[in-house]
């Protein structure tokens, strides 16, 4: 399964490069727009992913379907857009975990600390059964159907205050997070004050130190320019947090069949380059943050594993309480499944 979509990934990528799309000469009879939070940087590993859906769904609805793209926060922040998403004014999104939870709980057990060792292991499970059951459930309680899962990475703490080495170092810093209840509750179990705060507004808050401190992955780190307002990084990786590529369930149900078909052909392939391209931000990432002049710590296994001792046992207490222990004990499934089976395939 994971090599498969490794090809695939890399030939999505290839795809997207050279199709060329149609003009869209006459009007289309379809239009999806597709909402995003992230910045609107054409190197941007979700622009990328997005524009590269766009041309091969309108190449092969040869016009039929026109997808607008509106990245940077432009048709309202990641709450709003999954809003609209669900009352049917915006057709299309790719979003975090952050605003989910309002609207489908069981979200929340993708947010238990340290719950991936790698990213092959969470791109398995986003992939595999327990993937499809957690988008099914969605749809039906919500009307918001999952096309895919991708990643957005491991998300690591930063200060702009003092360096991060160790739990203690967190204690008494206020540190900007999602929407997501569980991740506020993994920042406390960690002695920090979790301040929401929309994605669009984060720099201006840390410029004007509204918060100490954010937590995100390096690729976001960099194209955001975080480190322009923050000294220190550490790299614990505390949580591996998806990003979802959301439909309405009525507009994609109202589409004939054969252009059903072609829009989740082409979300699976932009999950798969996007977890492509931000592999590579996230890995080139760290050595950029350094040249432009942050501190960033990279902890032991000894060290990770106290981080895990603290912050893990409340908030996956937590996530039981809000997202059911049956989702979590699903979810903890999958993950040693899927362990099981990447050995196998070594």
């Amino acid at each position: 399964m994971m090599r498969l979509w490794l090809l695939v990934a890399c030939l999505s990528v290839g795809i997207g490069l050279v199709a060329s799309g149609p003009h869209l000469a006459e009007a289309a009879k379809y239009t999806i727009k597709v909402a995003n939070a992230g910045p609107n940087n054409p190197d941007n590993r979700t622009v990328m992913a997005v524009d590269m859906f766009k041309r091969m769904v309108e190449s092969q609805t040869k016009g039929d379907i026109e997808v607008r793209t509106y990245h940077a926060s432009s048709l309202g922040n990641e709450r709003e857009a999954l809003e609209g998403v669900k009352i049917g004014t915006i057709e299309m999104a790719t979003l975090s975990s952050g605003p989910v939870p309002g609207f489908f709980a069981p979200v929340m057990v993708f947010s238990i600390p340290y719950l991936f060792s790698s990213a092959p292991l969470a791109w398995d499970v986003f992939d595999g059964p327990f993937g499809r059951e957690f988008g099914e459930a969605m749809r039906k309680q919500t009307g918001i159907r999952v096309l895919g899962i991708t990643e957005n990475g491991f998300r690591h703490f930063t200060s702009g205050s003092r360096p991060l080495k160790k739990p203690e170092d967190l204690k008494g810093l206020k540190f900007r997070t999602m929407e997501n209840p569980a991740h506020m509750a993994m920042v406390k179990a960690l002695g920090g004050d979790p301040t929401p705060i929309a994605f669009g507004e984060l720099y201006m808050a840390l410029q004007q130190k509204v918060v100490d401190g954010q937590e995100t992955p390096v690729a976001l780190i960099n194209q955001m320019k975080f480190y322009e307002v923050q000294k220190y990084a550490i790299l614990d990786g505390h949580v591996y947090d998806p990003l979802f590529v959301f439909i309405s369930d009525k507009f994609f149900s109202s589409l004939p069949l054969n252009y059903q078909n072609i829009v989740f052909d082409n979300a699976r392939l932009l999950t798969a380059a996007h977890n492509g391209f931000s592999a590579q931000q996230n890995l080139q990432g760290v050595d950029d943050l350094r040249k432009k002049g942050m501190d960033v710590y990279v902890p032991s296994p000894d060290e990770l594993e106290t981080f895990k001792k603290i912050a893990q046992p409340p908030a996956l207490k937590f996530v039981e309480e809000k997202a059911g222990k049956e989702w979590v004990a699903k979810i903890l499934k999958a993950v040693a499944d899927s362990e099981q089976y990447l050995r196998i395939k070594k």
